[in-house]
């Protein structure tokens, strides 16, 4: 009898021993963790809970993000991000979103054991303490935009698109002069900028490029809008592509017979500087006033799940 309770007993340890690692890894089990109530079907035809997409689009761009407070800031832009992208759909497909991800697989693989441990408790637990919170503007879902470096301010959707968004304004964001990404310097032969230029379908010569090249049209804060020769012309985003650069905050120059293009920033510059955030968290300030600050005029609110 004593050897058949024995069995029982190592039987059940073996069912438990999955569920107790995992409550020693992440603080709780699978079946504790909230849930959106909206599915993901994964590119690889998995399927996940919309909260654990969110996740793994905050786990997406932690580069910048360290500090606790912006990090809990960070998984509410992404859940507005996520929840707006959805709509009031229950189930979606990744590749219908169109926004960053990364399953934590690849988190494990990109960052090792170890590190991907302390990574995704920060994660979870940052999921936990912001559930179900979303940025507001009024009753609706903001349009919470974000980039990597500012150009010490943030800049207004009003100057890069024309359209006026009382929350996407021009904000100081004075300590991105700091990252390392603030700037850029790019230094190449005009005979590299001819080959670059007609791999994207336009015919140049050292001479024009040398000679002809420049900015044509740029917002008030050197977002570039247009780049032209005698006889052809770019827009920024089309330029920023063809050299590979960080934003379309750039200028042209020759320098030593070479062309030297020099970039500010990272991203499009609207709404949170992901590094500004965090830079202003490890001053300690709370997620809801780094939300306000970035995102002036919103609020948080609880996302109340349609039955």
């Amino acid at each position: 009898m004593k050897k058949i309770i024995t069995g029982m007993l190592l039987l059940s340890l073996c069912f438990l021993i999955p569920g107790i690692a995992t409550m020693i890894i992440t603080g709780k089990t699978d079946g504790n963790r909230q849930q959106m109530g909206i599915r993901v079907i994964l590119k690889d035809g998995n399927e996940i809970d919309g909260e654990q997409f969110v996740i793994g689009m905050a786990a997406s761009e932690l580069s910048y993000i360290k500090e606790k407070e912006a990090l809990k800031a960070w998984m509410i832009v992404c859940r507005t991000n996520f929840l707006k992208a959805v709509g009031n759909e229950k189930k979606v497909k990744e590749q219908n979103l169109s926004l960053d991800y990364i399953s934590m697989e690849e988190m494990k693989k990109n960052n090792g054991k170890k590190a991907w441990l302390e990574l995704n408790n920060q994660l979870e637990e940052a999921s936990e303490e912001t559930f179900f919170q979303v940025l507001c503007y009024g009753k609706e879902l903001a349009d919470a935009l974000y980039h990597q470096v500012s150009i010490g301010k943030t800049v207004s959707a009003k100057e890069v698109y024309n359209i006026s968004v009382p929350y996407l304004t021009g904000i100081d964001s004075s300590q991105d002069v700091e990252s390392v990404d603030y700037m850029d310097i790019k230094l190449i032969s005009y005979k590299e900028c001819v080959k670059k230029l007609q791999k994207s379908g336009q015919k140049e010569t050292e001479k024009t490029c040398k000679e002809e090249l420049k900015i044509k049209k740029q917002t008030e804060n050197g977002y570039v809008q247009k780049v032209a020769t005698g006889s052809n012309e770019w827009t920024g985003e089309e330029w920023k592509e063809i050299f590979g650069l960080n934003s379309t905050n750039f200028y042209l120059e020759d320098y030593g017979g070479r062309l030297r293009i020099v970039t500010m920033g990272k991203g499009h510059g609207m709404g949170m500087s992901l590094y500004g955030v965090n830079a202003l968290a490890e001053k300690g300030l709370k997620a809801t006033t780094l939300l306000s600050y970035y995102y002036p005029g919103t609020s948080i609110r609880k996302w109340e799940k349609e039955k």
